[in-house]
């Protein structure tokens, strides 16, 4: 009788076991397990909103920089120019700081296909940033444009002064024996003169230096026939037309002055290299940055999907 009652409350200490384990194993189930999986999950998921929020923040930043950077090199005044480069550069710094603030994020999961693109981008970006800092200097300086200026106007001035003069001595009277040569050389010089001032344009336009060798070698032969006719007109000119022999002299050479700042501006080339930067490497940079963030954009969120589905 004994050892029945002690096999009764054996069996019912086991049923009563059995019953709580199966409440345990069914709150685990239930409640605590999908508790734990959402205190895990939660930083993870926290963390991925922030890198597509990085990740957006740095595409429309690198969008913004480049367009800043053409107008700067686009904009026809130092001040313009200089204004958008310091923007493209203050906006080319947000994507730095997001970059690093995204590299930390990326580096404590050490996912690898973020890790790879991330990389991926990084390569391309720093390229980005070196061709930035010979290409942004370079935009301000304008060096084209002002070459321009000179040409259309200082130097249309001064060959409009030299024509002027020898006009004036040309018609200055002198007897018949003399001024069939006087009228020889003068137009000589001239029309020399407006030579060298009309390749003064492709000059400025060319960007090969053999090609402004030569344009600056015909100026130089145009050069030496103007001194040499100028030499010579002063030995057929009357003492009373030698102040005219003087205007012109003074305004070939502010003429020749004029021009030699112009070559000098135009050798620097700063328009034309730092339209060919932003037109040849800084696009091609450009366009594998963005490709790099489309991708890891697609990375993070395809994660976050899989998550939360």
């Amino acid at each position: 009788m004994k050892a029945k009652k002690t096999g009764i409350r054996t069996g019912i200490v086991i049923v009563s076991a059995a019953l709580i384990a199966s409440m345990l194993f069914i709150t685990w189930i239930l409640y605590v397990k999908p508790k734990m999986a959402d205190i895990m999950f939660e930083p993870v998921f926290i963390n991925d909103i922030k890198k597509i929020r990085l990740v957006s923040e740095m595409r429309v930043n690198l969008n913004a920089s480049v367009e800043a950077e053409k107008i700067a090199v686009l904009a026809d005044t130092d001040e313009a120019s200089r204004a958008y480069a310091d923007q493209a550069l203050s906006l080319s710094d947000g994507v730095e700081d997001a970059r690093v603030k995204l590299g930390i994020l990326i580096e404590a999961e050490k996912m690898g296909r973020e890790v790879d693109i991330f990389r991926e981008f990084t390569t391309c970006w720093e390229r980005f940033r070196q061709i930035d800092q010979e290409l942004l200097p370079m935009s301000v300086m304008n060096t084209n444009v002002k070459a321009y200026e000179l040409s259309f106007d200082s130097a249309h001035k001064a060959v409009s002064h030299l024509e002027e003069s020898l006009n004036a001595l040309m018609n200055s009277g002198i007897e018949n024996d003399k001024s069939c040569k006087i009228k020889a050389l003068a137009t000589r010089a001239l029309v020399a003169a407006l030579k060298i001032h009309v390749l003064q344009s492709p000059h400025i336009a060319e960007s090969r230096i053999e090609k402004m060798d030569e344009i600056e070698t015909t100026m130089q032969m145009q050069n030496t026939l103007i001194i040499a006719s100028l030499d010579a007109l002063s030995f057929l000119t009357i003492p009373k037309s030698k102040p005219l022999l003087d205007k012109a002299n003074a305004a070939y050479a502010e003429f020749w002055r004029i021009n030699m700042e112009v070559m000098a501006l135009s050798r620097q080339n700063s328009n034309v290299q730092s339209l060919a930067l932003s037109l040849g490497q800084k696009r091609n940079a450009t366009v594998q940055c963005s490709d790099a963030l489309a991708a890891l954009e697609e990375a993070i969120q395809s994660k976050v999907y899989k998550a939360t589905k």
